[in-house]
């Protein structure tokens, strides 16, 4: 009986804490590239109390567009050191996080102007 209750519990224990993240996709019109991704998504999403997980797919081109959004919670700012831009978040923060067993949710902003920025990170 105690086994039957101990392997999910250690399972859910060993997964990532993005795997457990409910996502779901909101239409969010037409998204032409990565960089316009960037401005829509977390709008879209924040519009629903969530945030954007940084996923984003096209399901009729030219039409629309999907951003994967997930049911907001507490991050966890971790130091990145400095982070210039979007683009630069979008390189630095997925890795500063996965390294810490965490997922980006998407934002980021600076602590000190030139020489340290933080990730959000779940």
């Amino acid at each position: 009986m105690l086994r039957h209750v101990l392997l999910p519990l250690l399972l859910c224990l060993a997964l990532p804490a993005s795997a457990l993240a409910q996502s779901y996709n909101v239409e969010a019109g037409p998204i032409w590239n990565n960089a316009d991704a960037q401005n829509k998504c977390p709008g879209v999403c924040s519009g629903l109390g969530a945030n954007w997980n940084g996923q984003w797919h096209t399901t009729k081109q030219g039409q629309m567009s999907v951003c994967s959004c997930e049911k907001a919670s507490p991050g966890r700012n971790i130091e990145a050191g400095p982070i210039w831009n979007n683009a630069d978040a979008q390189n630095k923060c997925p890795g500063v996080c996965y390294g810490n067993g965490l997922s980006w949710s998407g934002q980021w902003h600076t602590t000190i102007q030139g020489q340290m920025s933080v990730c959000e990170c779940r």
